[in-house]
């Protein structure tokens, strides 16, 4: 990670709570929202603030920041779920760690990246470590929605949510647009086909921006706030469907979008089967 992504520039409101935390750091932080390049920062900016030595931690330039940063200090564990899935042989190793003192003085950080990628065999590997915890060990679970993780886990967590980036000019209002045909269908059943069928609009750029703004709104409704129509319709029509099913669909919506789909049809695909389960 270069030292220019340590500090993302959108999320100055949860790098301040971050400084706050310091001093009594939770035993397990979870980091959910934003885009994954902006929760891999924060883990690592986390891990930096915990170890770095300076008067004003992190420095972001010391030897202990920059290992952080390459990814090679030996009391920061980083876990990638990205690339691969998270194998229960890798967590079992943190028991053996977890017993031994930190090198640096700690804490000593376990950093999961992308902690969906974690087996159910894994997960409730590491759920064991994290309610027989040891003095000077910190867990960092960086996943897109706290939805993704087995329940136990979230619920041993401090939940932080990052803010998201968001579109500009045109395709901003673009995404509004389609956001507004989106509630007026799962409400009414109505109006969503008159627009799909104008594929002209629809590109893949496009329709990925779509579910990522609605990934956004069901975020905040799991986080309790509803800060527009969006929001508080999740809120209210959600009783009956998990919020886990809706970000389950979105993400496959969002890996289909990686391949030659056609993307009038994946988006089509959503909204059609959101409408169901609402009324389910």
């Amino acid at each position: 990670m270069e030292i220019g992504n340590f500090l993302p520039d959108n999320q100055e409101r949860l790098l301040g709570y971050l400084h706050r935390l310091q001093g009594n750091p939770p035993g397990v932080l979870l980091l959910e929202g934003g885009c994954e390049e902006d929760r891999s920062a924060l883990g690592s900016y986390w891990a930096a603030l915990l170890n770095c030595r300076e008067e004003n931690p992190p420095c972001l330039s010391c030897s202990t920041c920059r290992q952080i940063k390459a990814g090679v200090f030996r009391d920061v564990y980083f876990f990638d779920g990205s690339q691969d899935s998270v194998k229960i042989d890798e967590v079992r190793q943190i028991r053996r760690m977890m017993g031994e003192k930190p090198e640096y003085g700690g804490p000593r950080c376990f950093v999961f990246n992308e902690a969906q990628g974690l087996t159910v065999s894994a997960a409730n590997s590491l759920l064991k470590s994290l309610e027989e915890p040891f003095p000077g060990n910190v867990f960092v679970l960086l996943v897109p929605l706290r939805s993704r993780l087995l329940p136990t886990l979230v619920s041993r967590s401090m939940v932080l949510t990052l803010n998201w980036r968001k579109e500009e000019g045109e395709e901003e209002d673009s995404v509004l647009k389609w956001e507004g045909c989106l509630l007026e269908f799962w409400r009414t059943g109505q109006g969503l086909f008159e627009h799909t069928s104008r594929k002209k609009e629809l590109d893949r750029n496009l329709v990925r921006s779509i579910v990522l703004c609605s990934q956004r709104n069901l975020l905040q409704a799991m986080s309790g706030r509803a800060e527009g129509a969006a929001q508080q319709f999740w809120l209210d029509s959600l009783q009956r469907v998990s919020f886990g099913r809706v970000d389950g669909l979105l993400d496959k919506a969002l890996e289909i979008l990686n391949y030659q789909t056609n993307p009038v049809m994946v988006l089509e695909w959503i909204a059609v089967k959101i409408w169901v389960w609402i009324r389910e």
